[in-house]
C-alpha cells in the first residue's frame, strides 16, 4: 500500500506522543512578526493535528497532502471550511501546481513538520521548496523539520519495532542504504475489524541531507536561510541533534 493508507486510521494513536503543542509554540515565536489572521500554508499536513492547533493561534490554513485517506481524517477533525487540497508536492510534476491549487504567492508563511521533508529524494527536495515558494509571498517564511544523518543512521539504522495497542498492533522494520544515505520503513499493521484484524502493509522511505544540499536547493528555489536549530527550539543544531528545524525567508520582501 502507498504509505499512509492503512496508518491513517489508527495516526493518531500511533503518534499520540508528538509534541505538536511545543512545536505550535515555537512556531508562534518564529512567525511573531506576522500580522494577526496571517495566511498560512501546512504542508503534509496529515490528520490536521497542528493544523488546529495554529488555526487556535488565529492564523487562516490551508492543509495540503499528498495522501487523501489522511486528508479524510483531516475533514473529520478540523473546523468546517478548513481548505484541504491534496497535492503530489516534490514529483516530477510542474513546479506551479501547489500555487495553482492554493493561490500563487497568497500565504505569508509555510510549515512543514515531522520529518516530511526526509520523504522527497534527490531533486525532490529542489522540487518542495520551488512549490512552496511558489505560494508564499516575497519575504514570506518556511519553517520545516529534518531528521538529520545521526537519527537515520544511529537510531532507525537496521533496527526493528513493535507493539500492541488493543484495536491495533505492528511490526516496524527498518533497512538502512548508506550508498543511498535511506532508511526503508517496513510497516506491518493489524487492525481490528469487529472479531478479527486486517493486516495492512505499507513501505515509507526517507534520505538524510547534508546542510550543504539543503541550503543549495533553498537558495536554488528563491530563500535564504534564517537559522537551523535543534528540534523545535532555540539552540543551534549540533552534530547529536536528531531532529533539525530550519527556517527560511523567500527573496523579495521589503
Amino acid at each position: 500500500m502507498r504509505p499512509y493508507e492503512a496508518l491513517a486510521e489508527v495516526y493518531d494513536r500511533w503518534t499520540a506522543g508528538n509534541d505538536y503543542a511545543g512545536w505550535a509554540a515555537h512556531l508562534r515565536g518564529a512567525f511573531a512578526e506576522l500580522e494577526p489572521e496571517a495566511r498560512l500554508l501546512d504542508v503534509c499536513c496529515g490528520t490536521g493535528k497542528l493544523t488546529a492547533l495554529l488555526e487556535g493561534q488565529g492564523f487562516r490554513v490551508t492543509g495540503v497532502d499528498a495522501s487523501q485517506a489522511m486528508l479524510k481524517e483531516a475533514a473529520a477533525a478540523l473546523p468546517p471550511g478548513t481548505p484541504l487540497h491534496r497535492v503530489g508536492l516534490g514529483t516530477a510534476g510542474p513546479a506551479e501546481e501547489l500555487a495553482s491549487r492554493v493561490g500563487p504567492a497568497a500565504h505569508d508563511a509555510a510549515v512543514c513538520t515531522f520529518d516530511s521533508v526526509n520523504y522527497f529524494l534527490g531533486e525532490g527536495l529542489l522540487r518542495l521548496f520551488e512549490q512552496v515558494a511558489g505560494a508564499l509571498r516575497p519575504g514570506g517564511l518556511f519553517v520545516f523539520d529534518v531528521n538529520t544523518r545521526r537519527k537515520l543512521e544511529d537510531v532507525f539504522g537496521d533496527s526493528h519495532y513493535g507493539d500492541d495497542l488493543g484495536d491495533f498492533a505492528y511490526v516496524w522494520r527498518n533497512r538502512y542504504d548508506p550508498a543511498a544515505r535511506t532508511v526503508r520503513f517496513l510497516i506491518t499493521l493489524f487492525t481490528r475489524d469487529g472479531a478479527q484484524y486486517r493486516k495492512g502493509e505499507e513501505e515509507h522511505l526517507q534520505q538524510w541531507y547534508t546542510h550543504e544540499e539543503i541550503t543549495s536547493a533553498a537558495r536554488k528555489a528563491g530563500f535564504t536561510v534564517e537559522s537551523v536549530t535543534d528540534d523545535y527550539t532555540n539552540r543551534p543544531a549540533t552534530p547529536d541533534t536528531l531532529r533539525e528545524t530550519w527556517t527560511l525567508r523567500r527573496a523579495g520582501g521589503g
